[in-house]
């Protein structure tokens, strides 16, 4: 007989491994529901009969003891033979006592909280208390619900940490983008774009490429009126562009000119509260950028002594999804088959049948990890442009009359596909183009050294 875990992983159905072979009558589940301050915890047997009422302890050293004695008092009492427990993954809370739990030689199962959450809507239970709460963890438990018996550790956790960590600062920053555009719009709005007739028809002319680049950014600090820049004129912007090696182009220079004389803005003395702002948030954006760039060597550091770094011999992913991607997927001896990684992500199409027909794939599910979903999305995105070898796959997507989004989708479940086969057989990627060295290609992804 064979584990209903096809698509759940072996982490799923490890209860139920565990749990094979035992006597019921003796074995004792622990639900603990977790908070900030106060934990609480019962012990029950397998048949849900009370053992010990609800408690109430405190994640410290004698809280944890007291927590611990009161299990062993019931296994003693009960003659139990195993333990199992069932704790809820509460925000990061539960993490002190998984650990120390695990020292201790206990049993732990993490369920997540929206598995509760179903158990209660099944019971048709409404009222939310901790006693209510604990027996929803035990039955989750009970269930074969649990998503995990182990914290991630070692690489895989600091990776976890500093990528995310990396992610919050680059929302920080984007939020902050936001801002700055919208506070120069009203300081000199043409910057951004000047409208002109080309053909009889208007079209709007970008100064920059790059707005975030040296070259307009130094602009926006020092010069970030229209009246400063008619002041420069051609032969100031020449000087300036040598004097800080901003490398303004000629066609630029015209377009910053163009865009100077045509401005409608308000004159300089009346924006000095937009000027004081606007300052303000280039400077946080320059110290979010600094601390990116920190973050970004620091995950290099500890990704380049990870087998993760086989898969930046896939042209198009860089360090960062690498590295996120990798420590998302966590343990590979977890899973059997690539498909398992693309439910966890959440990637999956839910499937909607019903009756003889064959059914049809509907939306994807979004459940699991949102981390590595955001990942293998953006991983797909740059695979579809930068990849030659994967390029043919979106393209086939695209005149079958696929939207990008869908693409990014389908790209990034076949690159966790290959990727698990990399990491699986510990092989790079392969492609059969002359001009193709994976050792190149990890190379000018990294600024430090790496071990042939």
């Amino acid at each position: 007989m064979r584990l209903f875990n096809g698509k759940q992983g072996l982490r799923r159905s490890q209860f139920a491994k565990e749990l094979r072979g035992a006597n019921l009558e003796k074995v004792l589940l622990v639900p603990i529901d977790v908070s900030k301050v106060l934990q609480k915890a019962m012990i029950l047997n397998y048949f849900g009969e009370v053992v010990h009422i609800p408690f109430s302890f405190m994640v410290s050293q004698t809280g944890m003891q007291h927590l611990i004695e009161k299990i062993e008092e019931a296994k003693l009492t009960c003659q139990a033979e195993r333990v199992f427990v069932g704790i809820e993954a509460t925000g990061h809370y539960y993490e002190d006592i998984v650990r120390i739990l695990t020292d201790a030689g206990y049993s732990i199962h993490i369920i997540n909280p929206s598995s509760t959450h179903e158990e209660r809507k099944q019971h048709l239970t409404y009222t939310k208390t901790d006693d209510i709460d604990l027996y929803l963890i035990a039955e989750a438990l009970v269930g074969n619900k649990a998503t995990n018996s182990k914290l991630t550790s070692g690489a895989y956790r600091q990776l976890q940490n500093l990528t995310r960590a990396r992610r919050s600062e680059i929302n920080k920053r984007s939020r902050i983008k936001m801002e700055i555009r919208v506070v120069h719009d009203h300081i000199w709005r043409e910057y951004q774009g000047i409208s002109v007739l080309v053909d009889k028809k208007l079209k709007t002319q970008i100064i920059f490429s790059d707005f975030w680049g040296k070259a307009s950014l130094h602009l926006l600090t020092h010069f970030p009126h229209a009246s400063q820049i008619l002041e420069l004129g051609e032969i100031g912007l020449r000087k300036l562009s040598k004097k800080h090696n901003l490398k303004i182009r000629k066609t630029a220079m015209d377009k910053l000119l163009l865009a100077a004389k045509e401005s409608v803005s308000k004159p300089l003395d009346q924006l000095s509260s937009e000027l004081f702002f606007l300052k303000q948030k280039l400077r946080a954006y320059e110290w979010h950028t600094q601390t990116i760039n920190e973050y970004e060597e620091e995950i290099e550091r500890i990704f380049i002594e990870t087998d993760g770094v086989l898969l930046l011999t896939v042209p198009g992913i860089g360090l960062p999804t690498a590295a996120e991607i990798y420590c998302e997927m966590g343990d590979l001896s977890h899973y059997t088959n690539a498909g398992q990684l693309i439910k966890k992500e959440g990637t999956n199409p839910v499937i909607k049948q019903s009756g003889p027909n064959g059914g049809y794939f509907g939306r994807i599910s979004k459940q699991g990890n949102a981390n590595l979903r955001r990942a293998i999305y953006t991983a797909g995105r740059c695979l579809a442009r930068h990849n030659d070898a994967l390029k043919p796959f979106a393209v086939r997507l695209k005149e079958k009359g696929k939207k990008a989004g869908k693409i990014n989708i389908a790209m990034g479940n076949k690159f966790i596909k290959i990727a698990f086969a990399m990491l699986k057989n510990q092989k790079p990627f392969e492609w059969n183009n002359p001009d193709f060295e994976y050792k190149k290609e990890i190379s000018k992804k990294l600024n430090f050294p790496i071990a042939a």
